[in-house]
């Protein structure tokens, strides 16, 4: 099994989980692929998280931080000498997921065994014009209470191990690769004072040149 309890976790509470990041719609001949993340970690503590992603041999880096319990979102990103951050709390959160595509999630009757944790299934659709679908494995044996709560995947109430996620016009699959179970240290939650803070629609923009780059 791929895990450790080492530090006296042993009520799965804390940790990090490592996810390989594929894309599955992407040619596989494109050589921006080499630029592409191949990685993303995510770190948990007291049903608050924070998942990291960088590419571009460490140009580019964006995080984000979901606390819970502070009704509160960050978005992080790190371009060369850019630093941008995107705060959202309280009624923002789900606002600006109704600018995103609405995802039809169907529960099935079905599971598999994910590096030792039993996972449950999900087919999920979008409601875009392709009306895409694809399939989620998640567990409810990480402690992370309701961890999707600032996202379009709310409804499945556990930790996705594998699934997939299209945003600016690039399609990334998650399959996780690696769970430990250790002491998380808080400063990883914290935000870096030297981020510009800026609003939803502007680090939408940013984004999106960002990945049309990759292209």
């Amino acid at each position: 099994m791929f895990f450790s309890c080492k530090d006296g976790v042993t009520d799965k509470t804390e940790g990090v989980i490592e996810y390989k990041v594929t894309y599955p719609k992407m040619d596989k001949t494109n050589f921006m692929l080499d630029f592409m993340p191949t990685e993303m970690k995510m770190y948990f503590k007291d049903d608050k998280y924070i998942t990291s992603v960088s590419a571009g041999m460490g140009t580019f880096k964006t995080n984000f931080v979901c606390d819970q319990a502070q009704d509160e979102f960050f978005q992080l990103v790190k371009l060369m000498n850019k630093k941008y951050a995107l705060k959202l709390k309280g009624e923002e959160i789900p606002a600006t997921l109704q600018v995103l595509p609405s995802y039809n999630i169907e529960f099935v009757d079905d599971a598999k065994e994910i590096l030792g944790y039993m996972c449950k299934k999900a087919i999920v659709t979008v409601n875009n014009e392709g009306h895409d679908a694809f399939t989620v494995y998640y567990t409810n044996e990480i402690k992370i209470q309701n961890p999707n709560w600032c996202n379009q995947f709310a409804p499945i109430d556990g930790v996705m191990l594998e699934y997939q996620y299209e945003k600016y016009d690039v399609c990334m699959q998650f399959k996780a690769k690696k769970i430990k179970f250790e002491k998380v240290n808080d400063k990883i939650f914290e935000i870096p004072t030297d981020y510009q803070l800026i609003s939803f629609d502007e680090m939408e923009q940013e984004m999106t040149e960002i990945f049309d780059s990759f292209k």
